[in-house]
């Protein structure tokens, strides 16, 4: 089967496996993997996150610790199809952006070549050597390599609910690997 194939798979499968779940089980699920994050984050870094879809694991308890201990936070934005990261200092300032994600305001500082500590990567699934599934689109994977080019020490960890973490993802040239695959119940180093 061609990785394209096998993806497409894997995506409705990932899927299916999310919506059996109840919401409190995902929110719980988040929180927990919140608390993790929240310990392996040295304090004072600097963070690339996102704003968690209904089908992603709940960090949303993650944003808000890390803005309440100072630490800098960016989240993505999507400007005419392209994925770039913004500043947040407020969720509360957060809209409803291109594909109605909450968005940092439009005037806030955009990430340009700047060097960030971690970056956390939502994903449809991920496999424990680092290998992630996205959404098809291409759009982390583009900013991801090009980011991962010019700052090759930051930290990429794939974070996930255990549903989405599986043997094995299928994989294509493109796809970047993450350093860590971080679930509620842990950290896997890649």
């Amino acid at each position: 089967m061609h990785p394209s194939e096998a993806k497409s798979k894997l995506r409705l499968d990932i899927r299916d496996r999310i919506d059996r779940m109840s919401d409190n089980a995902r929110h719980a699920e988040g929180r927990t993997l919140s608390r993790v994050l929240l310990e392996e984050i040295p304090k004072g870094s600097t963070v690339c996150a996102f704003f968690p879809l209904k089908t992603e694991v709940d960090i949303r308890l993650l944003l808000e610790k890390l803005l309440e201990r100072g630490d800098t936070l960016y989240l993505p934005v999507y400007e005419n199809k392209r994925l770039v990261y913004k500043r947040t200092t407020n969720l509360t300032t957060l809209t409803p952006g291109e594909f109605t994600i909450p968005e940092p305001p439009k005037d806030a500082e955009k990430l340009e070549n700047q060097s960030v500590d971690i970056i956390l990567v939502p994903g449809r699934a991920f496999d424990t050597t680092g290998n992630r599934l996205g959404r098809g689109a291409g759009g982390y994977d583009r900013w991801l390599e090009k980011y991962k080019a010019a700052h090759p020490s930051t930290q990429f960890w794939g974070v996930c609910l255990e549903c989405q973490l599986v043997p094995e993802v299928p994989v294509e040239a493109h796809d970047v690997k993450m350093d860590e695959v971080i679930t509620a119940r842990g950290v896997t180093s890649c």
